[in-house]
């Protein structure tokens, strides 16, 4: 069981921890103003904010832009393990990084909405599972150490950042696309996910999300910044990381199952994550 904090010089705060108690555990703290990142890798708690509260029993990404004083409240069941990574950015730092609240907060998916505290959710994909994991594990002590967790933690937001600030950037840029083609456009990208390892065609994507084929093409590109297919790759060679990092797969194994020829796999991966798939099986 372990748990630490840590805050760098550009006002990134960091804490991470791995723990499982005997009994139940109740944690109250003034909530954190600003932006906060919370990646969930095992989680079974009722999290409150004053005297709401809301249910998280699986993984996932949470977003919490607060302003004013807010109390939170955490409820930990006995004998459930916890993993999880907290960044945060106050409201000016994050500001000055390109991502302000306001930005963030027009991006939807909310679950959670009181006052001047809004709670956003998302799915934990690989990228972000993985980088979670490197911070959990760091392998490095005294100033090293530092500088691993800082870049991870500017890495780990950025890969859920641009989950939702492409779409809040659409929206509130004066873009000819529409709330409705937004909504169509993200229906889009999830069933091109769904059917990331049996690719549809343009042209059936279109149809399955009630789109046609131009604003499907032109309207990707610009929600997202990238088109259909090189999120599809974007999407597998996250899976690829995930399935290596996790353990007991070869290099091959795991290039069949994300749908890659294993002549093109190696290429592909190094160009993604600047590494060749083996180096994470050491």
């Amino acid at each position: 069981m372990f748990q630490w904090n840590s805050r760098f010089d550009n006002q990134l705060c960091l804490a991470a921890g791995c723990r499982m108690t005997q009994e139940s555990v109740e944690v109250r703290a003034p909530v954190f103003q600003g932006l906060q990142i919370i990646v969930a890798l095992n989680s079974k708690v009722q999290a409150g904010v004053n005297g709401r509260l809301m249910e998280v029993s699986d993984a996932g990404v949470y977003l919490v832009l607060a302003t004013g004083l807010h109390e939170g409240l955490d409820r930990y069941e006995s004998h459930s393990l916890q993993r999880y990574v907290r960044i945060g950015f106050d409201a000016e730092a994050a500001e000055r990084q390109g991502f302000g609240l306001d930005l963030i907060a027009r991006s939807g998916h909310h679950c959670f909405n009181d006052n001047d505290l809004l709670v956003l959710r998302q799915g934990l994909s690989a990228t972000a599972r993985a980088l979670a994991t490197q911070i959990l594990v760091c392998p490095y002590q005294g100033p090293m150490r530092d500088l691993f967790l800082n870049a991870k933690s500017l890495e780990l937001s950025a890969a859920v950042l641009q989950q939702c600030l492409p779409a809040a950037g659409a929206q509130g840029a004066g873009a000819e696309l529409s709330r409705a083609d937004v909504e169509r456009l993200w229906h889009a990208r999830e069933v091109a996910t769904a059917h990331a390892r049996s690719p549809l065609s343009l042209a059936e994507l279109a149809r399955e999300a009630g789109i046609n084929e131009r604003k499907l093409t032109a309207g990707f590109r610009q929600l997202f910044g990238m088109s259909v297919f090189e999120h599809l790759q974007q999407h597998r060679l996250e899976q690829a990381y995930g399935l290596l990092t996790s353990g007991g797969c070869s290099v091959t194994q795991v290039a069949l199952e994300v749908g890659y020829s294993i002549a093109h796999f190696s290429t592909a991966f190094r160009k993604r994550f600047g590494i060749v798939p083996s180096e994470l099986l050491r």
